[in-house]
């Protein structure tokens, strides 16, 4: 009754449960890490002087014919880069909090304040200071901005399965957003194959996709064959080779594949990666509490326990004992089993801890959401978003790239908690250990922020 008073009376408990105030929240914690942020590193010099030698078309042109067809992309890049930095510090917090608003309208949460807590939590989580790698100004617009536009562009359909009209002046904008968004290749790829997931589950189910879902994925193909045919594309990937992965060339498609594979995969098992380790936590957390099959209980937790005691404490059980090393030291330049190394034990091991764990969180997704079109959409997500990771196995700069590539990957685990502290409702105590969870998780990505 104390709580339900405090709440009808105006007290702190009221401005925690609007549902406006975990993204505001959100949004000041941004604001305040980005005032502080060090810039002019990386690529941001470069853009930022593109337009002291260049027009904006002669630059696009130029880099279209030598480097990358990011064209739309880059062109917002050098125009923002041209601008006051405190621009950038204003607008680039705001675009992290439209993109988990938008996500939790996707989630069907934004007026549950719990759920956008949760949310703004996720968010914290990751490790921001990836964004850094090739320049904070240069790398947000990169991944984060593109992101914010698809998550935009897909607002129609949303609209359309929840039986509500899209007024007419928002189509051409969200065309043009997708547009945009696909203009990233990564980015591209999930949203493509996020969207087939989404036009097979309206099939199965004997309904019509909405015609908006055809022109997103005419948007995704459009953007892929101007990527597949630019010549700044084989240009680049020549001359990356060269300086990186001198015998890429001589790869085949499987080799690739399984460099993708394990490259995405070793980078949130054995590296500290704490928003990979909340997935696996969560989905321990939701499988213990929902499913009764002592198998998938005992691979959630095995999977969470490999992630944390390899990967988030790593350094210390390595320590405590050495010869756990060995999974980290099987991962190489080539992935981990390849032809000088197909004959070893460790590397197999290595690998097939790397594909458990995948599957675990497969699985695990399935029974902690349960039986329903939910889990169906969680498990789609988080496959597109770890194809967007592995794909890289087929770009000769799969380990020079940086953190910064596991962005859409991380934001699919997002996603995926989001979708599970959703199954929660009813269980306080596991929303309990969720919530402990998130919050460790989000101060340890406060700190990271603070001086970076």
């Amino acid at each position: 009754m104390n709580g339900t008073k405090s709440v009808r009376s105006g007290g702190p408990a009221a401005w925690l449960l609007h549902p406006a105030a975990p993204y505001l929240a959100l949004a000041l914690i941004q604001l305040l890490a980005h005032a502080q942020f060090t810039l002019g590193t990386g690529d941001d010099p470069m853009y930022a002087s593109v337009l002291d030698s260049y027009t904006l078309w002669g630059f696009t042109v130029q880099h279209y014919y030598t480097w990358s067809a990011r064209s739309l992309i880059e062109a917002v890049l050098i125009l923002a880069e041209a601008l006051p930095t405190v621009l950038w510090r204003l607008t680039d917090p705001l675009a992290i909090t439209l993109c988990a608003f938008l996500g939790a309208r996707i989630l069907g949460c934004e007026q549950d304040a719990r759920a956008g807590w949760a949310l703004a939590g996720l968010v914290l989580c990751y490790d921001w200071t990836a964004m850094s790698t090739a320049g904070w100004v240069c790398t947000t617009l990169v991944f984060v901005w593109p992101l914010t536009a698809a998550l935009a562009a897909v607002q129609p359909l949303v609209q359309a399965r929840r039986g509500r009209p899209v007024p007419r002046w928002a189509w051409p904008l969200c065309v043009l957003a997708a547009v945009y968004a696909a203009n990233m290749e990564q980015l591209m790829v999930g949203l493509a194959l996020c969207l087939l997931a989404a036009a097979g589950y309206d099939l199965f189910c004997r309904r019509r996709p909405p015609v908006f879902t055809w022109v997103l994925l005419a948007a995704c193909g459009a953007n892929a064959v101007y990527a597949l045919t630019c010549p700044g594309t084989a240009a680049r990937a020549a001359g990356e080779a060269t300086s990186w992965f001198i015998d890429f060339a001589r790869r085949s498609f499987l080799e690739n594949a399984q460099l993708g594979i394990a490259s995405g995969m070793a980078s949130v098992v054995y590296n500290r990666d704490v928003l990979f380790f909340m997935l696996c936590a969560v989905l321990a957390i939701g499988v213990w509490v929902r499913c009764r099959n002592p198998l998938l209980r005992a691979m959630s937790l095995s999977a969470a326990g490999a992630v944390l005691c390899l990967g988030v404490l790593g350094d210390v059980f390595t320590a405590l004992f050495p010869k756990l090393a060995f999974f980290q030291s099987a991962v190489t330049k080539y992935g981990v089993i390849h032809t000088a190394t197909a004959w070893q034990p460790k590397r197999w091991l290595s690998f097939l801890l790397l594909l458990y764990v995948l599957a675990a969180c497969v699985v695990g997704l399935y029974g902690a959401i349960g039986h329903s079109r939910r889990a169906y959409f969680a498990i789609a997500v988080l496959c597109a978003g770890f194809s967007t990771r592995a794909m890289l196995g087929f770009s000769p700069t799969v380990w020079q790239s940086g953190a910064r590539t596991g962005f859409f990957f991380a934001c699919a685990c997002v996603y995926c908690c989001a979708q599970v502290w959703g199954s929660l409702a009813g269980c306080r105590r596991a929303r309990l250990a969720c919530g402990a969870c998130i919050a460790l998780g989000a101060v340890w990505g406060c700190v990271q922020m603070i001086g970076a």
